[in-house]
């Protein structure tokens, strides 16, 4: 759990109230650090600051939901990595993170993707609403070990990428088991066997509120659903200026 929410927990379990202090003691968190995330709370109206007393002292707003708390404590952006390939997991992820940044959104957790750091791959929130992102990659035809260089893969790239969507598929479904309140997403690089793949489970996908971002070498990003209009609508009605589909 975030500071955020740690403190609405409390502060639940307390109707009397707690002050700054008190709460810093049970979350085991600095002092600032919790007026910090107290003062934004009582912003957004999810707990009123009562300072009657003579001392501050929080309790739950009438504003408050079950619904999930974005906490504005912020988080480090992936980076590209100009030694992999732009549909490395790692720099789809950079690029997506950029993109919601531009978006108005604000990262709360990155995860490592170098490292195979576990949780979900990105965390944000904007406004009320926090998002859970699961990143793929796409399959790479050469090892990166140097070891094995000149080595050819025993699997096919798209054979591997279909394991890799199911897998991204089953920690989406897990995502929003677990948070049923918030905006829940997976995100591809742009190659046709992702797209493929999308159009045959669109239905389930839209059903459970999954969303899908697909990832552009150069940093465009767009909702799946969103692009496969736009690429209709251009197909109907063809122009010079259309640019044209990334080959695998």
């Amino acid at each position: 759990m975030t500071i955020a929410e740690d403190i609405v927990e409390l502060l639940r379990q307390n109707p009397n109230g707690l002050s700054d202090a008190e709460l810093a003691k049970r979350t085991g968190k600095l002092h600032q650090q919790v007026n910090q995330r107290c003062r934004t709370l009582a912003e957004q109206g999810r707990l009123v600051r009562d300072d009657s007393a003579g001392v501050i002292v929080n309790r739950i707003g009438a504003g408050a939901t079950d619904s999930a708390v974005c906490d504005p404590g912020p988080a480090a952006a992936a980076s590209l990595d100009a030694t992999r390939e732009w549909f490395w997991e790692g720099n789809v992820q950079a690029r997506l993170c950029s993109w919601l940044v531009q978006q108005g959104w604000s990262l709360i957790q990155v995860m490592n993707t170098a490292t195979r750091q576990q949780g979900t791959d990105i965390e944000a929130c904007r406004g009320e609403v926090r998002l859970h992102v699961e990143v793929k990659g796409y399959p790479s035809r050469s090892y990166v070990d140097p070891r094995r260089t000149g080595e050819a893969k025993p699997t096919q790239a798209s054979t591997q990428a279909g394991h890799w969507y199911a897998h991204a598929l089953l920690k989406a479904v897990r995502l929003r088991d677990k948070h049923p309140h918030d905006a829940v997403a997976v995100a591809f690089p742009d190659f046709g066997r992702y797209r493929s793949l999308l159009a045959e489970t669109q239905r389930s996908l839209g059903a459970l509120l999954i969303d899908a971002f697909l990832v552009t070498e150069d940093g465009d990003v767009a909702r799946w659903a969103e692009r496969e209009a736009a690429q209709r609508m251009n197909a109907a009605s063809p122009s010079p200026s259309l640019v044209q589909e990334r080959r695998e």
